[in-house]
C-alpha cells in the first residue's frame, strides 16, 4: 500500500488537495471509492491579531453549491470508452463553520467516477430555493458578532469556479481517492490577507442585530457589495492561478 498526494496550490480562500492511496492495482478505481469533502478553514484561538482586534467572531458560514461538474480529458480514450461529463446536482448545503468552529463536511463517501483523466472540474455556487431552509433565497449566509453584536451577512449572488488542470488527474491506477476543498473563512474578513473590515458595521434600526446584505435596514449594503465583490475577486484569482 503507498499513499500518494497530489496538493495544488493554496490562493487566498480556496485550496484542492487530492490524496490518492495505491494498492499497486491493475484494474483501475474500485467502484464508489472516492469521497468529495469541503473542509471550513477557521479557529477562533488562532485567529491573527488584526481580526482579533477588529472583534469579529463567526459562529456559522453556510454555503449553497447548486452543482458540481467533472470533466473528462479528450486526448484520453480509456482503452476506446467514451465519457459524457459527470454531474452532481444539488442543493448541497454545507456548514463550514458551526458553533464557531470549523468544519469538515463529507458531501460525498463513496462515489463512483470513472477510471479516467479529468481535465476540470466546477463548482456552481447559487441561492437555496428550499422554503423550509435558513438558506432559502441565498447562496451564502455567515452569522458571529461585531464586538460582543450578533450580525449576519448573506448574499444570493451566484458564483461559479472552475479548475482546470495543466496535467489531467487520472484516477486508473489508484485505488481510492479523497478530493478536499478548502475554504479559509478566517481570511475573508481579515484585513491583513485582503479580507473586508466589518467592524464599523452598524446597527442603523436598533434591533440588536447588525445586518449586512442587499437593501438592509442598517444601512450596510456598500459593505454587503464589497464582500461580494471579494468573493468575485478570490474566485476569479484563483481561476487565473489555474489557467497559469
Amino acid at each position: 500500500m503507498k499513499t500518494l498526494k497530489k496538493i495544488f496550490p493554496l490562493f487566498f480562500l480556496f485550496s484542492i488537495v487530492f490524496v490518492l492511496s495505491s494498492c499497486e492495482k491493475e484494474d483501475g478505481l474500485k467502484d464508489g471509492n472516492t469521497a468529495l469533502k469541503f473542509k471550513g478553514v477557521y479557529n477562533p484561538n488562532t485567529q491573527t491579531k488584526s481580526s482579533a482586534l477588529n472583534g469579529i467572531a463567526i459562529e456559522t458560514f453556510t454555503i449553497n453549491i447548486g452543482e458540481i461538474e467533472f470533466e473528462f480529458d479528450d486526448d484520453n480514450n480509456n482503452n476506446g470508452l467514451t465519457y459524457s461529463e459527470i454531474t452532481l446536482r444539488g442543493p448541497f448545503e454545507l456548514d463550514l463553520v458551526k458553533d464557531g468552529q470549523g468544519q469538515v463536511v463529507t458531501l460525498i463517501n463513496g462515489l463512483n467516477l470513472p477510471e479516467t483523466g479529468y481535465s476540470e472540474i466546477e463548482f456552481e455556487f447559487d441561492k437555496n430555493e428550499n422554503p423550509i431552509s435558513a438558506l432559502y433565497k441565498k447562496t451564502v449566509l455567515i452569522e458571529g458578532t461585531i464586538n460582543g453584536t450578533p450580525f449576519i451577512f448573506f448574499t444570493d449572488e451566484e458564483f461559479e469556479m472552475e479548475i482546470e488542470f495543466e496535467e489531467p488527474v487520472d484516477l486508473s491506477e489508484v485505488e481510492s481517492a479523497i478530493i478536499m476543498v478548502s475554504f479559509d473563512v478566517q481570511a475573508l474578513f481579515d484585513p491583513a490577507q485582503g479580507g473586508i473590515d466589518i467592524s464599523n458595521a452598524q446597527d442603523g434600526n436598533g434591533n440588536g442585530i447588525i445586518e449586512i446584505y442587499e437593501d438592509d435596514p442598517d444601512g450596510n449594503e456598500e459593505l454587503a457589495e464589497k464582500i461580494e465583490d471579494r468573493l468575485d475577486d478570490i474566485i476569479e484569482a484563483f481561476e487565473d492561478r489555474w489557467d497559469d
